[in-house]
């Protein structure tokens, strides 16, 4: 490659590279700044206090609540996510009739915006008049009560998220290779023998995707609580991002929501790194 070339791939890339700073690094660094004062909407002075908005989250009790129920929604949701997606993907991969049509039955919630979704399931998850009540002939508080409430969203975030997933995964399992499934096969091996030994391995940078993904999606839930519980009943879906939402629009308290923020941030970062290396060893001791 040339000086020349290096000039010429550069000024392709500067309408990015510009887009990316004003759009991205640039938000994130003022927000990161905000997150070092005491920023508030009606103040007319805005002092610089250090780290004293992070110290005062983490000293937070509901901050605390806030973090614990978002790690439940997020133990409710990324296991059982990825598995069904999995599941479902595998079964595509068969060749059976109608398979196109199941693919585009699964992946229709996918393209449905947060709020059509979760009217979609305050109908269906009703007291009152709901099919699921209905169905089980039962009269269950799902969205009322706090024992319900939050598996109750994280049942609507799996079937609303399914479809992602589920192409990852059945693209994946396009690439693995025949011929190492087909020699497993002769050698006697099981179906799931042959998944265990051949497919899964094969399917490890799809399926460290798709955790890292869903753990960053989960981290970051609030269209759900935000419309169907705003929280309730008694915090017991009280997200970090509602949290954040709370002290940034309702209480003006612009720069401990943007510490808050880069809270979870660099919570889901450590998280994500966890991940990889985890899923790298255990696909080097494969």
């Amino acid at each position: 490659m040339t000086r020349g070339d290096g000039r010429a791939a550069f000024w392709f890339l500067l309408p990015y590279l510009t887009l990316f700073a004003v759009f991205l690094v640039g938000p994130l660094a003022y927000g990161f700044w905000i997150s070092l004062h005491d920023w508030h909407v009606l103040g007319k002075e805005v002092p610089f206090v250090g780290f004293d908005n992070y110290a005062a989250a983490l000293g937070d009790d509901l901050f605390h609540i806030a973090l614990a129920r978002t790690a439940y929604f997020v133990l409710l949701t990324v296991p059982a996510g990825n598995a069904l997606s999995l599941l479902v993907a595998v079964g595509l991969n068969q060749r059976y009739r109608a398979t196109t049509l199941f693919k585009v039955c699964f992946y229709v919630p996918v393209v449905l915006s947060i709020a059509v979704t979760a009217i979609l399931w305050r109908w269906l998850l009703s007291s009152e008049s709901g099919l699921i009540n209905h169905y089980l002939g039962t009269r269950v508080q799902w969205l009322g009560s706090p024992t319900w409430a939050m598996p109750s969203l994280a049942l609507m975030t799996l079937w609303w998220g399914l479809g992602g997933n589920m192409l990852v995964y059945l693209a994946a399992l396009r690439n693995v290779p025949k011929e190492q499934l087909e020699a497993a096969s002769l050698d006697g091996a099981s179906p799931w023998r042959r998944f265990w030994a051949v497919t899964w391995p094969s399917i490890g940078p799809a399926t460290l995707f798709c955790l890292i993904m869903s753990v960053i999606a989960s981290s970051q839930v609030f269209g759900q609580t935000f419309i169907l519980t705003n929280g309730g009943p008694a915090d017991s879906t009280l997200t970090v991002v509602l949290y954040m939402y709370r002290q940034g629009f309702g209480m003006y308290q612009l720069g401990y929501a943007s510490a808050v923020a880069y809270l979870l941030f660099f919570l889901v970062l450590a998280l994500s790194a966890v991940q990889i290396r985890l899923m790298a060893r255990t696909l080097k001791n494969r």
